[in-house]
């Protein structure tokens, strides 16, 4: 568990209050000098809080921490999955030269698997150097169980008692077969860099190395049985980022280079079939993700064109490849044929450009325009594959590859107006265009309308938004080459026909001086009112409120409440014809906390936060008129967090946190499915996750 740090933001603010003060009294007196006062000699002057810090400082934590119980759930991505005892280590360090040389060097998480340590150093404004190393795990599921041995290899198979059947009841050695396996995966990032600045010109590369390790999910058939398989995880990316820039008073410039190379350890994964039809021995094959790279180059730059206006502009131009070999069609030779080529070829080529203008007209005007151009062009050689196999079994006719591309155009245009000093209106148009190839819909055009009114005084902000947008599809049919056809009533949603209006409010007030509440409400609906099959219409509502307290001048209390509910509707064609059935889902996600800082003198502060979560997801599916309610989704989090600080010496301090969570979930689709429930899917039997754990952390600091 990460230990709480004091807050400092008030004593922040309070020093930098202080600073603004001073800094405006001296200039107010200067200016006075200069007109009717006599002349001031402020040489001698000191500012206690303008102190440059020099010399090495930081901070150092070491402790221990206990987990009351495993959980791959809890520590998803924290680290704290495993129950027993665990090192904390942390640590910041610090030196500052008075020739403006400088290091800074942390240590975080050294007792967990999500570690990391970086230092940087060098002369400010003149060069820098870094180097940093992060372990960041992903920590899926501990409940997944398979009847398979390899498990993290390229190569599944069943152990020499199975017995093979049509269906998973007759395995009749399935349970004496079934092994845990856990559902993780873990990256390993080293970032290296450099940047300098001898003049106006800067120039800076950076560098990183990152292998992710460890099995996932996935799955394979035979006809029309199936199994939940895992997968290998096994890969390295290599990252690289360069770049020139020149910078002066009125325009900036920039020339900058990012690769990207990627290699997966493991070409493919194969099973053996735990079915005796087709018959047993039967291998089957995947194949995993393909080596690829990408390569980019970007031209950036912006101009300063008149005391009120700047302009800026970027060009990125990129190109992606993929040449790994294909597979075989499958691994029953007698089902195998020649291929029409040895590997993809794949090559894309992007060009992104952007063009950006502001001006302040006038004091109250200010005019923004904006123009992205994006455009994909698939430059990948059409495959024709005359009879390729599915699934290992079937053999089919021709199919031909559709390398997709589209082209994007999207311009921007808004004005601020200032009422009043506090208060201003914004409006905008924003119009954009997308062409495809290969897709159902040549062409989208979109157009939108928006309004703000904005409201900042000294103790209030007000912010309103409304926004209304059509988007218009060109003849929507059907791709010819996918085959089996699709429904001709189908609209996918992305390229349909849709209203859509949005508006949001956000409210921060500050009645009393001590006290200060904020509220936000969202609200949006999309249309589809063209769409027959496919998603018809979509809302979204969200409210939240919060408040923050001073109740004395060492108890601080805060809280929040809030609420989303997410609804959509779609309709479907069991009979690849007019709508036959009907599926209305509703998600509603409830969120509430509360949290106090207590100082009780100068040497010991304490706090608690405690945050609740609800979440419920219904689906109905209505079919020839009679409804089918599926069982709620439902997820259920509450977790509360304790802390303490004990200032024993003035700089060595004692930590102790208390963290207790629970959380509990029920999903239809997990809950009660065991590997061999469903006659056809030799599943894992994965458990809707749910926990109760406590973390309990003590640790020394020593500030230096």
């Amino acid at each position: 568990m990460k230990p709480v740090k004091k807050n400092k933001s008030t004593a922040g603010l309070f020093v930098f209050s202080m600073l603004s003060l001073q800094c405006s009294a001296a200039i107010g007196a200067d200016d006075q000098a200069t007109s009717i006062a006599p002349h001031v000699d402020t040489s001698n002057w000191k500012c206690k809080y303008c102190e440059f810090e020099e010399g090495f400082s930081g901070e150092v934590e070491i402790g221990a921490g206990y987990v009351s119980d495993s959980s791959f759930k809890f520590g998803e991505y924290n680290g704290l999955y495993e129950k027993g005892a665990y090192f904390i280590g942390n640590a910041d360090a610090r030196y500052r030269g008075d020739d403006a040389a400088y290091v800074d060097l942390f240590i975080r998480d050294l007792g967990l698997e999500t570690r990391s340590i970086g230092i940087e150093g060098g002369k400010q404004g003149k060069y820098k150097l870094f180097l940093r190393y992060d372990e960041i795990p992903h920590y899926i599921s501990d409940t997944a169980k398979t009847p398979y041995q390899g498990n993290g290899s390229a190569t599944l198979t069943l152990p020499s008692s199975w017995v093979y059947a049509p269906t998973t009841s007759g395995m009749t050695d399935l349970a004496n077969s079934l092994q845990q396996v856990d559902l993780k995966t873990k990256r390993k990032r080293i970032d290296v860099g450099a940047a300098f600045t001898p003049t106006k010109w800067e120039y800076a590369v950076k560098y990183r190395h990152e292998t992710k390790q460890g099995q996932t999910a996935t799955a394979g058939a035979f006809v029309v049985n199936a199994a939940q398989l895992i997968k290998p995880v096994d890969s390295v990316t290599d990252q690289i980022d360069a770049s020139v820039s020149y910078n002066s008073k009125r325009w900036q410039a920039a020339l900058a280079y990012y690769g990207s190379f990627y290699k997966d350890n493991n070409d493919s994964l194969t099973w053996e079939s735990a079915y005796n039809t087709p018959p047993p021995g039967l291998d089957g094959q995947l194949a995993l993700a393909p080596d690829n790279q990408f390569n980019q180059f970007v031209l950036s730059g912006g101009v300063q064109v008149t005391d009120g206006t700047i302009a800026s502009a970027e060009v990125a131009m990129g190109q992606m490849e993929q040449n790994e070999n294909f597979l075989p069609y499958t691994t029953v030779a007698a089902l195998d044929s020649s291929l029409p080529s040895n590997s993809l070829n794949g090559v894309v080529d992007t060009l992104t450009a952007n063009l950006k203008v502001i001006s302040a007209i006038t004091d109250k005007w200010r005019l923004n325009a904006t123009y992205t151009y994006n455009d994909r062009d698939n430059k990948t050689p059409q495959l024709t594959f005359d009879s390729w196999v599915t699934t290992d079994t079937f053999v089919n006719g021709p199919r031909t590859t559709l390398p997709y591309s589209f082209t994007e155009n999207d311009f921007k245009l808004s004005a601020d107006y200032r009422l009043v000093r506090s208060t201003k209106l914004g409006f905008g148009y924003d119009y954009e265009t997308i062409e495809r190839t290969y897709q159902e819909v040549d062409k989208t055009k979109e157009n939108t309308l928006w309004a703000n009114f904005t409201v900042r005084a000294l103790d209030t902000d007000l912010i309103f938004k409304i926004a209304g947008s059509n988007r218009d599809v060109s003849n929507y049919t059907p791709v010819p080459e996918i085959q089996p056809p699709e429904n001709p009533l189908l609209r996918k949603y992305n390229m349909a026909d849709r209203e859509r209006l949005v508006s949001k409010m956000h409210a921060s007030i500050l009645p009393v001086e001590n006290i200060t509440l904020g509220l936000s409400v969202d609200y949006a609906t999309d249309d589809y009112s063209d769409t027959q099959i496919g998603l018809t219409d979509g809302s979204e509502f969200s409210i939240h409120a919060d408040a923050a307290m001073l109740l004395t001048e060492t108890t601080n209390l805060h809280f929040f409440v809030g609420q989303q509910k997410i609804q959509s509707n779609q309709a479907g064609s069991q009979a690849l014809s007019t709508p036959d059935w009907f599926a209305d889902n509703d998600d509603t996600i409830t969120t509430a906390g509360i949290g106090i800082t207590q100082r009780i003198n100068e040497q010991i502060d304490i706090g608690a936060d405690f945050t609740v979560s609800r979440s419920v997801g219904e689906v109905i599916v209505t079919s020839g008129g009679v409804p089918s309610v599926f069982p709620d989704n439902v997820t259920n989090l509450d977790s509360l967090k304790l802390y303490a600080n004990y200032q024993f010496k003035e700089a060595m301090s004692l930590y102790f946190g208390y963290w207790y969570e629970s959380y509990d979930s029920s999903n239809w689709a997990l809950d009660g499915v065991a590997p061999d429930t469903i006659p056809t899917l030799l599943s894992f039997g994965t458990e809707s996750p749910s926990y109760d754990v406590s973390v309990i952390a003590l640790a020394l600091r020593y500030q230096f």
